[in-house]
């Protein structure tokens, strides 16, 4: 409060929660991340897989209301097979397999998630946690046209502008060479 008085502890119901990003809604709502790792038969899933992998930084996305009633509980490997990140090492009998940075309340009301780990940002349906879209990374579902270094890498800060577009932080790390920049796309959702 105004006197520097905790009113309010906010944590996800699992795992650990993380810093990196909280969203308020206009209805007193918060939106905050956690991770959880767990131990998974990744013999089942990858050739080569270990089949007592633990894998770390699974991303979870709660929204909870003031009184901390759940009215979201994503759980990324609920969502996205895990088998579809090529760029992580599927096969360690360790990985870790998410780093969300930004949770943005798209235009819709749903989710725009930026993955770091993976230079990805998800569209996630608010109500029933579907993926809507992935743009970059190696689920990627769209083209990049006049962006000459053809998309964002390890980016931060992903949000929906006035205008209708997206706006990345891209770190740039894996650009040849390592470019960091301030990115606007303009999105074709269908």
């Amino acid at each position: 409060d105004s006197y520097m008085q905790e009113i309010d502890t906010l944590q996800c119901t699992q795992g650990i929660t993380d810093y990196h990003d909280i969203r308020i809604t206009n209805e007193g709502n918060y939106i905050i991340q956690s991770y959880d790792s767990l131990y998974v038969d990744m013999s089942q899933i990858v050739e080569g897989g270990h089949p007592n992998a633990l894998v770390k930084n699974i991303l979870r996305i709660q929204e909870l209301t003031s009184d901390h009633e759940i009215l979201l509980d994503w759980l990324a490997l609920d969502y996205l097979d895990v088998a579809n990140y090529t760029n992580l090492n599927l096969t360690n009998n360790q990985f870790s397999f998410m780093h969300g940075n930004s949770i943005d309340i798209d235009e819709d009301n749903n989710l725009i998630l930026s993955n770091r780990r993976s230079s990805e940002i998800i569209k996630i349906n608010r109500i029933t946690g579907e993926v809507i879209w992935i743009m970059g990374g190696p689920q990627n579902e769209f083209t990049f046209i006049n962006d000459l270094l053809e998309g964002f890498s390890k980016q931060h800060d992903a949000r929906r502008l006035d205008n209708g577009n997206i706006l990345v932080f891209d770190n740039g790390n894996e650009h040849q060479p390592p470019k960091t920049r301030i990115i606007e796309y303009e999105v074709d959702e269908i």
